[in-house]
């Protein structure tokens, strides 16, 4: 079903399910909904919308994961 209010923003492609799908849907004036797989996320502007898809959008890179656990097993000692 395609949302005729849906604002037409640039969100990262989901990575593990090839049918994952986000989505920004406008409310109202000043509220928007961000959808995953038709599951309405978080309710807030744009600009939150936004910055939530990029978080959720993001790639599950296990090499940087490790990377980052390292260092901060590092910076313990």
């Amino acid at each position: 079903m395609q949302c005729s209010l849906c604002v037409k923003t640039k969100l990262p492609k989901m990575t593990g399910t090839t049918n994952s799908k986000l989505e920004i849907h406008r409310l109202d004036d000043k509220r928007y909904a961000l959808t995953l797989d038709g599951f309405v996320r978080y309710v807030g502007t744009q600009q939150e919308c936004e910055r939530r898809a990029v978080i959720l959008g993001h790639k599950n890179d296990r090499a940087t994961q490790d990377k980052a656990l390292a260092r901060s097993v590092n910076l313990i000692r």
